[in-house]
């Protein structure tokens, strides 16, 4: 890998992270229980396939792809 997969790689961590906090914190559950939902779900998926762009957006636009 190089250096610029390892940062986009981050950012997604980072985002995911954070997306996974903000539907916990907002639907009263713990993010150890959320997170997996979420990498499952098309939005996670989409979040991991860097083609889709979507690690481009923000945490707020993220989640609420989501939510949708």
């Amino acid at each position: 890998m190089d250096v610029m997969t390892d940062r986009v790689n981050a950012a997604i961590d980072l985002l995911t992270t954070m997306v996974v906090e903000s539907v916990a914190k907002e639907d009263g559950r713990d993010a150890s229980d959320v997170l997996p939902i979420f990498l499952r779900s098309r939005t996670g998926q989409m979040l991991y396939d860097e083609s889709s762009k979507l690690w481009w957006d923000g945490p707020a636009f993220i989640e609420e792809q989501y939510r949708q």
